[in-house]
């Protein structure tokens, strides 16, 4: 019989698997005293659109056989490629269901140039003080939409949804819990605190504040000065562009997601996507259910998970 230290070995091996290749769907069975934890250690470990957790020993709970997904009951997925090749294959993963002409759509800057500036909802200290040194009116702006969009999303996540024969909850999610498996972006000699600002506080601003290291140029010494005013759980670390490409050679398959980020032309942000767009490039989402109708012990178990999103 393994070890309980060589069953969680086993499982964050499955884990790291299921994220690098980032399947759509993951079924987990086993009989129902066991399979809530088994199903919370891969839900929270991996970044799957759709997990389905089913048992081997009840009759109105049966094992989970299908990777299918009903957006209609509002068992929301998407298609989402490795999270570290996502620039390769598209400019944004698809969510389902979800608006269309929304993938081409952006805010025009004379409106978020307009932007009041108030947040719809309380945010910690350094946020106000972030948005304050942010140069750009439009970057301010694009700032507390994305903000807003947060705190409406996280207001009440998971959320629920409405099948007739099965249970599922789902959201907006953190990225996967392991240890030391971070988003790592990059931040090179000439990007500017308005380039990152949308960025840093997806992160900073949720419980997904220490799943994030930020790589800054040696010479940016402006953002070496300032990022740590901003940060709870901030991990920096100052490098060179040479240093930092070895480092990801080498250890790349430790980060969940490796991002440089884009300096911006002429000094001034250009491009301002709907804020589900944007945040899908970074944090997870999805549902996870049960095969059980009105499972209540599955909402209340799985919907403590610390994976779903939350303001700090």
């Amino acid at each position: 019989t393994p070890s309980q230290s060589e069953k969680k070995a086993k499982l964050q091996e499955l884990a790291k698997w299921l994220i690098r290749h980032q399947p759509i769907s993951l079924a987990v069975n086993a009989p129902r005293s066991q399979v809530f934890d088994l199903g919370r250690d891969l839900f929270e470990t991996t970044s799957l659109v759709v997990t389905t957790i089913g048992s081997t020993d009840k009759d109105d709970a049966p094992p989970a056989l299908s990777c299918q997904a009903r957006p209609q009951e509002a068992e929301c997925f998407g298609e989402f490629p490795p999270r570290k090749t996502m620039g390769v294959f598209t400019e944004y993963p698809m969510i389902i269901p979800s608006s269309n002409p929304s993938y081409d759509t952006h805010y025009q800057r004379s409106y978020l140039e307009s932007h009041t500036g108030e947040v719809n909802g309380k945010v910690l200290p350094f946020v106000k003080d972030l948005l304050m040194d942010i140069s750009d009116a439009a970057v301010r702006g694009y700032c507390v939409e994305i903000l807003n969009y947060l705190i409406d999303a996280t207001k009440e996540n998971p959320k629920r949804g409405f099948g007739s024969d099965r249970t599922a909850i789902w959201g907006l999610q953190r990225p996967p819990m392991l240890e030391e498996y971070r988003s790592l972006i990059r931040v090179g000699a000439g990007v500017t605190l308005d380039d990152i600002a949308p960025i840093f506080l997806l992160f900073n601003a949720t419980n997904a504040s220490s799943q994030v290291e930020f790589s800054v140029d040696a010479s940016n010494e402006e953002l070496i000065d300032i990022l740590p005013k901003y940060g709870l759980v901030l991990k920096l670390k100052i490098e060179d562009e040479d240093s930092f490409d070895q480092r990801v050679d080498h250890d790349g398959d430790n980060y969940y997601n490796v991002v440089k980020v884009p300096q911006s032309s002429d000094g001034e942000v250009t491009k301002f996507p709907m804020p589900g767009q944007f945040v899908s490039l970074y944090l997870p989402m999805g549902h996870i259910k049960s095969t059980m109708k009105n499972d209540e012990e599955f909402v209340k178990y799985f919907g403590k998970s610390e994976k779903w999103l939350k303001m700090a």
